[in-house]
């Protein structure tokens, strides 16, 4: 389904009124943290800050799915962003992917970064924490499943990616939100 889009004036926020969520899972990490901070710090501030978060990632991938694109380098990057959402849990390398699409590593990678700003192997570690992130504070799943699970060799390549994406390990990540159970009840 595609979106549609209500008129917007200075003093009114547009929202999609339809649309397709390419990635849920980010949406669902943004409203736990919600919850927990306004359970945590009551501060009207914070909660708007993170309300707004929520609505533009809400409005990024609703947009995302409704653009028709008419430049083939424009729709390779989309194909690319979908590629990587479905593949997720696989052990994705550039090489591959590239091959996949029928190009050439370098100019597959230099596409991309022109388009995401940021590199390849940047966008698909940080699908990957996502899905990690999600699957963290809604299971209880071991680490080293979930990691298997993401494509990693083993618990331990997971647990440093983890770190230096969110600068926690996944069990001190878990443990946040164990702490602060929002389904109380």
């Amino acid at each position: 389904m595609l979106p549609s889009f209500t008129s917007a004036t200075s003093e009114h926020l547009q929202l999609p009124a339809t649309g397709f969520l390419h990635s849920p899972e980010r949406l669902l990490i943004l409203m736990k943290q919600l919850q927990d901070s306004d359970k945590r710090y009551k501060s009207n501030v914070l909660n708007d800050y993170l309300c707004g978060a929520i609505l533009a990632e809400l409005d990024a991938q609703c947009r995302h799915s409704s653009k028709k694109e008419s430049r083939p380098k424009e729709q390779l990057y989309h194909d690319i962003l979908d590629y990587i959402s479905w593949h997720a849990q696989e052990n994705l390398r550039i090489p591959e992917i590239a091959a996949f699409f029928g190009y050439n590593e370098k100019y597959f990678s230099t596409l991309f970064k022109r388009y995401a700003g940021i590199t390849l192997k940047q966008h698909i570690l940080q699908t990957k924490m996502d899905l990690a992130k999600y699957a963290l504070s809604e299971s209880n799943q071991p680490i080293s499943q979930i990691a298997y699970s993401l494509g990693f060799t083993d618990a331990h390549n997971f647990s440093n990616a983890f770190r230096a994406v969110t600068g926690l390990s996944p069990s001190a990540y878990r443990e946040g939100y164990n702490k602060h159970n929002i389904f109380q009840k």
